[in-house]
């Protein structure tokens, strides 16, 4: 989790960078999402999911260690947007919860996404060949993969779908992309060999998406989908990483052999 002392001195210009890209990513969400699906829960989750997007994009892209200012980020963004739902009238439109949703996590999960980004940046890990030297299971890097699939596959299904006005076989096909896309972003930023822990983080990802299916918008699941679908999420999650693993390797050798 984050490091709970840091010594430099707050980077206000990622505060301001992370509010900016935060609004585009969060706001264009929900502009695609509210026409498309009128549920408070399945809006709530795609705008929250933003948040950690945008704490991700401030902790990857800035210099140094910019937790902090990922939550500041966050925090003001769930100024704005209380600002805005309330000119909207949330109470009366029926957006209540996505209102109370966004006030409560938005910074904690802007802080969140702001961890994930420092650890694909690098930031504090050790080197690949250390890390290469130990066959120890990272359940960091299940965090990591967890936090990044379930967002991926969030906005996969959620955002691409009412954008291309795909079908739902081809929802389930981009569903099963962003797993591919979570094991390699993961296999390629993390130092060392870690194809386990993406692949156990795609499993967990499925768990958390029939959760949420079953108990927050009353959708049931079969079992027998739940069960192809933890296989899948483990299967493809797992290729991923170990493309993302043969990619990394070879930076290496282009590096040694610069």
């Amino acid at each position: 989790m984050p490091e709970a002392t840091q010594k430099q001195p707050i980077q206000w210009k990622w505060v301001v960078i992370g509010i900016i890209v935060g609004f585009v990513i969060i706001g264009a969400s929900y502009f695609i999402v509210a026409p498309k699906f009128h549920s408070d829960a399945i809006q709530s989750l795609v705008l929250l999911v933003g948040f950690v997007v945008t704490g991700a994009v401030v902790g990857y892209y800035s210099p140094g260690v910019t937790i902090r200012e990922a939550l500041y980020a966050g925090l003001i963004l769930m100024v704005i947007l209380a600002i805005g739902f309330a000119l909207m009238g949330s109470g009366e439109s029926g957006h209540g919860t996505v209102f109370f949703l966004l006030l409560v996590l938005g910074g904690v999960l802007a802080q969140v996404g702001g961890w994930i980004g420092e650890k694909l940046q690098g930031s504090g890990e050790p080197t690949s060949a250390e890390a290469r030297a130990t066959t120890a299971f990272q359940w960091k890097w299940v965090f990591v993969g967890l936090a990044l699939g379930f967002a991926l596959n969030v906005l996969f299904v959620f955002l691409l779908a009412p954008v291309f006005n795909i079908s739902l076989n081809m929802a389930h096909i981009a569903f099963s992309i962003s797993f591919v896309v979570t094991g390699y972003i993961v296999g390629v930023k993390s130092p060392g060999v870690t194809l386990r822990e993406p692949a156990v983080a795609g499993v967990i990802a499925v768990l958390l998406e029939w959760l949420f299916l079953q108990f927050a918008i009353s959708l049931p699941v079969p079992a027998e989908v739940i069960t192809f679908g933890m296989f899948e999420g483990f299967l493809l999650t797992l290729f991923g990483a170990w493309v993302g693993e043969k990619v990394q390797l070879a930076m290496e050798k282009s590096e040694e052999a610069a």
